[in-house]
């Protein structure tokens, strides 16, 4: 005990390079403090040591498993523990050193040595995770780390970089130190409530050294140049923590750089059992010693200033070995590579024996099982090659060419792979805005956007519902004048917290919605109006604009990196599911363990199954058919978007079928992957999936724990979207046919505005009650069907069909349009999909223009019962335009970009009575 107080005052603080839970239910860590440990050290072996060697963790593995935990989920949860449980108990020391001392290291996963962003989101991740100031975050000092621990110091992240065996490597990880303090101090944050260490390895350059002196039959240097080599390093430690640069930091607060001597536990059975501790105690310096090394030092150990003292000897020793021909460069090198490989090979067997014990408390547990016949062997040599050419870390490290050799909206799309840890650091926010919300009796919130700015907002309301004591949530993304008031009639106008939902803060149906709803307001409250208003946008669109200039209540600026589709778990999906009491907090949670998962090269199910939808669909299997248990039925439309505007481009493309009634094997074609998706114990469509197993189509099945892991699904499905479209060579995050239909649109309001009505398209029949308008010889309805179906045998097992319903979206619509589409399924076997216009637009609008032409689209649409004005500005009483020409004009424009790619696009108006058609319609459709 007398020992490592005295080496206290000496400047060198003792940690423990080791962590076992029984050490804190035995009391053994409070026994190490009263000796005078000050820290602790963690690292992939020791863990692995720790879960493999014992059965202390078996019953957490057990409980965890049977919950349907994942392998990665299960590790951060056994780690988490110990190392909360270790800061807990070194907390004291923490607070009575001031932060110098106290301090527990966790490692980011070593998967991600050569990934800079990859380590930056993992240890952010850890961070938050852990939630104890006195955490230490590991990163390698391999050149990809340098630049995370830079971000992390600036960030205010405490950081140990590790595995440094050379004096250049570490004039590096200095170097990086002292950026990130400066980055921090440049941004105004407080320099002293971060610290770090350098953790230099000592042990292991002897035994390669020693190798090659032996070898050369000289041997007098044996067992010299690891402590030599350290004492050049102390050296240089005292050169950089001192001077002008380093007085500038240090009068603002910040803490030197400490060296840790690391690896010090003596190998060579012929050397003293604490060459390592006694050489090399100096000033501002930390000894990180494993058990046996910490025993025999308290027995036999020296204390005395060493690590300073024959600085010209040590500077000897090694020129004497470079004159012997033996590059320590060379060998250092080798060292980081073989400790980074080290570490890989640990962390891989600890998570192969969770996996074992997994397996073995509870069977297998397998969330994603699969049915794919012999197309299991093209998936797995897509995996050997994604394997060689890095597919996975180059993913992670945000490489465009992973798609496009052009980073063109790919290179400024990519920060989705963050957000599940990026806006766990905006949570005190969004619930501060919650709150503040519930607090100014609010009782409905309408959120107007369209595409990626509603859809998961619409997911969360119709899947989690509302919480007791929060505001509903109403989503508005049709310009249907029925759709509009049907809307406005629910709200209690004075007590409606309105959200404007647009990335890019231009969007013309959003900002219509914007200016109807703004001028119903103002006439309520005048100068007041804008308290009542909300913007979700990114940071100087013209939407934030208007925020700022109309004084809305909060604008949420969201990341700018982010495209609209992949936002769910951004602002734009966060903070209307936080508005109705949804646990944010836990939905990033799941997320981040599906993070994790998708960065594994093993049991990851994101990149897995975005290589099944891309080589299926490469092999004539291109539509991808959602078969969804009943309370997760609205997170089809969701994906439908995802998949559809992702895919759907450069002739190529999935089509996501996600409104189809399930039907029998027989009823389709080979042209299908399904994919199951239900929360465990659900089992209202387990017959029918594997009658379709046994039939011999390709199914997937994945069974959610509970409806908490949507925040996890989200990031699944963005991943396999993303490595989808890696297989099919096309950039996922553009949408280049999307605009084709906008221009038409405006073209048509543009000769609206200065005609005063809208072009009027040629009728070519009218039969019970619906209008016929195409370019077809057909005189009744039955030859018009003949002949629209007869273009499908053209097109084979690829065709399609549409139906694009600009109708008002009802719940007697809803079962009409899916009572059509499953007669025209059943009877051609072709997939039918239907959507309400121009919702689609945003949705599966690019997938129909962008494809390989394979659709045959039926526009339904019908005479609007009652009509909205568009106010011309938020606060004008004139307005030029209504939102039935809108709508209408955004149909039109859409047929003429669709025939203008050569699609076959027939117009059929339902007229005043579109549900009692749209019955006739699906009677008539196949009449004899």
């Amino acid at each position: 005990m007398a020992k490592l107080k005295e080496l206290l005052k000496h400047g060198q603080s003792i940690w423990y390079d080791y962590i076992h839970r029984d050490m804190f239910t035995s009391g053994e860590i409070k026994t190490l403090i009263s000796k005078g440990v000050r820290g602790m050290t963690s690292n992939p072996a020791i863990f692995k040591n720790a879960v493999v060697g014992s059965d202390t963790y078996d019953t957490q593995i057990h409980a965890l498993a049977s919950a349907g935990k994942s392998i990665p989920e299960i590790y951060d949860a056994l780690v988490i523990q110990d190392i909360r449980d270790a800061c807990d108990a070194l907390a004291g020391i923490y607070k009575k050193s001031d932060g110098e001392d106290g301090f527990v290291s966790l490692e980011v996963s070593p998967a991600l040595a050569h990934d800079t962003a990859g380590t930056i989101v993992d240890a952010k991740r850890y961070h938050n995770l852990v939630a104890r100031d006195n955490l230490m975050i590991k990163v390698p000092a391999a050149a990809q780390g340098l630049p995370a621990a830079t971000e992390l110091i600036a960030a205010g992240i405490n950081v140990n970089v590790t595995l440094i065996f050379s004096n250049e490597n570490y004039r590096e990880v200095a170097e990086a130190y002292l950026a990130g303090l400066e980055k921090r101090a440049a941004a105004g944050d407080d320099l002293r409530t971060v610290a770090s260490v350098a953790s230099y390895f000592i042990s292991r350059t002897d035994g390669l050294v020693d190798k090659e002196l032996a070898e050369k039959g000289d041997e007098k240097l044996a067992g010299k140049i690891s402590v030599a080599n350290a004492k050049v390093a102390f050296s240089i430690y005292r050169q950089i923590f001192s001077g002008e640069r380093w007085e500038k930091l240090a009068a603002k607060g910040a803490r030197p750089q400490r060296l840790l001597w690391a690896s010090t536990g003596t190998k060579n059975p012929e050397y003293s059992d604490i060459l390592y501790v006694e050489e090399l105690i100096g000033q501002g310096t930390v000894n990180t010693v494993p058990p046996v090394t910490l025993e025999a030092f308290l027995d036999h150990g020296t204390v005395a200033d060493t690590a300073g003292k024959d600085l010209q000897q040590a500077q000897n020793q090694l020129q004497e070995l470079a004159d012997l021909g033996i590059d320590l460069d060379k060998i250092t090198t080798r060292l980081q590579q073989d400790g980074i490989a080290q570490f890989v090979s640990a962390f891989e067997a600890l998570m192969a024996s969770i996996d074992e014990k997994k397996k073995a408390f509870c069977g297998e547990i397998d969330f994603g099982m699969a049915s794919l016949g012999f197309y299991e062997m093209q998936i797995a040599g897509v995996f050997e090659e994604m394997k060689e050419n890095h597919i996975l870390q180059r993913l992670w490290s945000k490489d465009h060419t992973v798609w496009k050799d052009d980073p063109a909206e790919i290179a400024n799309r990519l920060d989705w792979l963050d957000s599940p840890v990026e806006m766990q650091n905006n949570l005190q926010e969004i619930n501060a805005f919650v709150e503040e919300v519930r607090a100014a009796g609010f009782e409905q919130v309408l959120l107007m956007g369209m595409g990626g700015s509603s859809m998961a907002p619409e997911v969360f309301r119709k899947i989690f519902g509302v919480r007791q004591g929060f505001p509903d949530l109403l989503v508005l993304d049709s310009t249907d004048p029925g759709a509009v008031l049907q809307c406005e009639a629910k709200l209690r106008l004075e007590k409606t917290l309105f959200i404007v939902s647009t990335k890019s803060g231009g969007t013309v149906e959003t900002l219509s919605f914007f200016k109807y709803f703004y001028r119903k307001i103002a006439a309520l409250k005048n100068e007041a109006a804008g308290k009542q208003f909300v913007a979700i946008t990114d940071a100087g669109s013209k939407l934030h604009d208007l925020a700022e200039n109309l004084s809305f209540r909060k604008a949420f600026l969201n990341n700018p990196n982010i495209g609209g589709r992949f936002s769910a778990l951004s602002y734009f999906g966060l903070v209307p599911a936080a508005l109705i009491g949804i646990d944010v907090a836990m939905l990033l949670e799941k997320s981040q363990a599906m993070a994790v998962q998708c960065r594994s090269r093993e049991g990851n199910t994101g990149v897995w199954l975005g290589v099944v939808m891309g080589e299926l669909a490469k092999a004539g299997r291109d539509k991808v058919t959602l078969i969804s248990s009943e309370s997760l039925q609205p997170f089809g439309a969701w994906i439908e978007q995802l998949i559809a505007e992702s895919t759907g481009k450069e002739k190529k493309g999935i089509l996501p079928v996600t409104t189809e009634l399930l039907g029998r094997p027989e009823n389709y074609l080979e042209d299908r992957l399904f994919i199951s998706l239900k929360i465990a114990g659900e089992n209202d469509n387990d017959e029918q999936v594997q009658a379709l197993v046994a039939a011999g189509h390709p199914v997937v099945q994945f069974s959610l724990p509970d409806i908490t892991a949507l925040g996890a699904e989200f990031f699944r499905w963005e991943i396999a979207t993303a490595v989808a479209c890696r297989c099919l060579a096309v950039n996922p995050f553009n949408q280049p046919d999307v605009e084709a239909a906008k221009n038409q649109a405006k073209e048509i309001v543009a000769d609206y505005l200065a005609k005063g009505e809208l072009p009027k398209p040629g009728l070519l029949f009218e039969e019970d009650g619906i209008a016929v308008f195409a370019d077809s010889g057909a005189g009744t309805l039955k030859e018009l069907m003949q002949e629209f179906f007869s273009r499908a045998e053209t097109h084979g097992a690829r065709a399609y069909v549409a139906l694009q319903a600009y109708l008002t979206p009802t719940d007697k619509t809803d079962a009409g349009l899916r009572q059509l589409a499953t007669n025209i399924r059943d009877k051609t076997k072709l997939a039918t999909t239907f959507a309400y216009g121009p919702r689609f637009l945003h949705s599966t609008g690019q997938l129909h223009k962008g494809d390989a032409g394979h659709g045959l689209f039926l526009q339904l649409t019908a005479t609007a019962a009652t009509d909205a004005k568009i106010p011309d500005e938020e606060n004008a009483d004139t307005a030029s335009m209504s939102f039935a020409v809108l709508k209408a004009a955004q149909q039109m424009g859409d047929k003429k970009a669709l025939t203008t790619k050569g699609r076959l696009v027939f117009t059929l108006d339902l007229g005043i009575k579109p549900v009692d058609n749209l019955q006739r319609l699906s009677e008539k459709i196949f009449e004899k």
